[in-house]
């Protein structure tokens, strides 16, 4: 009888022991709202230091999973319109119980109190993350598979109808949100407080200072209710950098952007118009788009379904990624108790956090091995943490679905963003490679994430390894309206800093160029 094969479905640049044990969980508990049933019975996570290098999947059950999700979104749209619906109302009461669990303060409560809390965050975390994953998360992970079927109806319209429309600019299009994201809210919010900057004197001309430091001392000198302001917004949304073990930004961040915006001398009353319509204006060439398209009511609906699944993977991870930045407070406060570190806090599972507040049991040499290297194994609904020898013995006998890399000058992924652009690649996976991109470079990366948009606002084009309508890249990248190809698979593994390229968005395709 064959081994079975493990077919690698992700992997994650700085990702956090927490994200492991809760994500492998919810992919088991949460296929039943979509497809029924457990489809998926096993997974392997591979941790070295702070990155999760591999995470594993049978191969024959990945597939069957993904084929029953795009089912379900062709032939039963309702069904998942109400996951969704559940998953915003999870991710919503998810945001404000971290609000609340910000103010709470955490030295006052007992151990069993702090138990508590940590479950209940857990829980909700777990929801808001899980709940939707089959639409969210895999039915683009192998393959593209929704974005592949919506892209071949697009076209065939556009042939049948005989219109010169580059098909990826109208499924660019059709599956754009209707709802503003996180990023865009914020955004506008920070214009408000800057429109504001600019009308007031002091403050105008305390923040056109190049010194971060300068204007911080110059705060007390401006409008009490426009520093309040200030302070407020970046309490507000100091987390959103942070994905899984952050950092978070500190007040100097937004002090030297804001500063750098007011210097540039851009139209902030137009910018905030623009951020406030654009939506609507989409929305109007939706419409439009649909008439021409021919796109009968099904199609509308799984449509609208794809824009939502666009904004509720990016609503659903930003209320993961807050939900990690009040975890470390809560790792923090844990760790006080126990004399652990922070990195050693981390390192404890959900129900070991119970156990050691409760019952006082925990091993700091086990913490320690998984710092450096852990293998989790998930089967049925149980996990085991394997590290040193025991993780090292396991994978051997593993049989791990190779991908082969040769000498290869042309790669093929999926337009996320029509354009075409010439460029110097630039590979960014983590926060600390962008001080490397340049105004008008290629960004290549495995995925991106919002600690990453600084670079991605230079890149001349996006590309990434990841794919499918519902990527971040992908959801940014039409933002910016920046020429966009994802789902490559093996890009940063073809091409190197340095290498110049000619992306072609509108074909999805990437070659080097001489």
């Amino acid at each position: 009888m064959p081994r079975k094969i493990w077919r690698k479905n992700f992997e994650i640049k700085r990702t956090s022991f927490l994200l492991a044990h809760e994500a492998l969980e919810s992919f088991y508990k949460f296929q039943k709202p979509t497809v029924g049933r457990n489809v998926l019975t096993q997974a392997i996570w591979i941790n070295k230091g702070v990155d999760n290098i591999g995470t594993y999947f049978l191969k024959d059950e990945l597939r069957q999973l993904i084929e029953m999700t795009l089912e379900q979104i062709l032939n039963n749209t309702a069904k998942l319109e109400k996951v969704h619906k559940k998953t915003t109302l999870y991710s919503t009461k998810y945001f404000r119980f971290c609000r609340q669990t910000e103010k709470v303060k955490l030295s006052k409560l007992s151990n069993n109190q702090l138990a508590l809390l940590y479950k209940k965050n857990y829980y909700l975390l777990q929801r808001c993350h899980g709940y939707s994953l089959c639409s969210t998360w895999f039915i683009d992970s192998d393959g593209e598979d929704l974005t592949n079927y919506l892209l071949n109806y697009v076209k065939n319209q556009i042939d049948k109808n005989n219109l010169k429309i580059e098909y990826a600019q109208a499924f660019s299009l059709l599956t754009t949100p209707d709802k503003h994201s996180l990023a865009q809210i914020e955004n506008i919010e920070a214009l408000e407080i800057i429109k504001k900057l600019k009308k007031d004197k002091i403050a105008k001309k305390a923040f056109l200072s190049k010194n971060t430091s300068t204007i911080e001392k110059n705060l007390n000198k401006i409008n009490p209710k426009l520093r309040n302001s200030i302070i407020k917004h970046y309490k507000k949304w100091r987390w959103t950098p942070f994905t899984y073990i952050g950092p978070a930004y500190d007040l100097d961040y937004y002090l030297e952007t804001w500063s750098a915006i007011l210097r540039q001398k851009i139209n902030i009353v137009a910018e905030i118009k623009n951020l406030k319509t654009i939506n609507q204006q989409n929305k109007t060439e939706k419409i439009k788009l649909y008439k021409k398209l021919k796109i009968d009511t099904k199609h509308k609906r799984i449509f609208n379904l794809a824009s939502e699944i666009v904004w509720l993977k990016a609503y659903r991870k930003d209320a993961l990624f807050y939900g990690c930045y009040v975890m470390d407070i809560l790792y923090k406060e844990i760790g006080k108790r126990f004399g652990l570190s922070l990195n050693q806090a981390r390192h404890l599972t959900h129900y070991e956090v119970n156990q050691a507040l409760v019952s006082n049991k925990y091993s700091v040499a086990e913490i320690n091995n998984r710092i450096n290297f852990f293998v989790i194994y998930f089967k049925n609904n149980h996990y085991q943490v394997l590290t040193k020898d025991r993780a090292k013995k396991f994978l051997l006998k593993q049989n791990f679905e190779k991908v082969k890399v040769g000498d290869v000058k042309e790669l093929v992924g999926t337009p996320a963003s029509s354009g075409r652009v010439k460029g110097t690649v630039k590979i960014i996976n983590i926060a600390d490679e962008m001080g490397k991109m340049n105004k008008n470079d290629i960004m290549v990366a495995h995925s991106t994430f919002p600690a990453l948009v600084p670079a991605m606002k230079k890149a001349a084009a996006i590309v990434t390894d990841d794919g499918g309508l519902t990527c971040h890249a992908a959801i940014v990248a039409r933002e910016l309206k920046t020429p966009c190809v994802v789902g490559v698979k093996i890009a940063t593994q073809v091409f190197k800093d340095g290498d110049k390229v000619e992306v072609d968005a509108t074909n999805g395709v990437v070659k080097k160029i001489k």
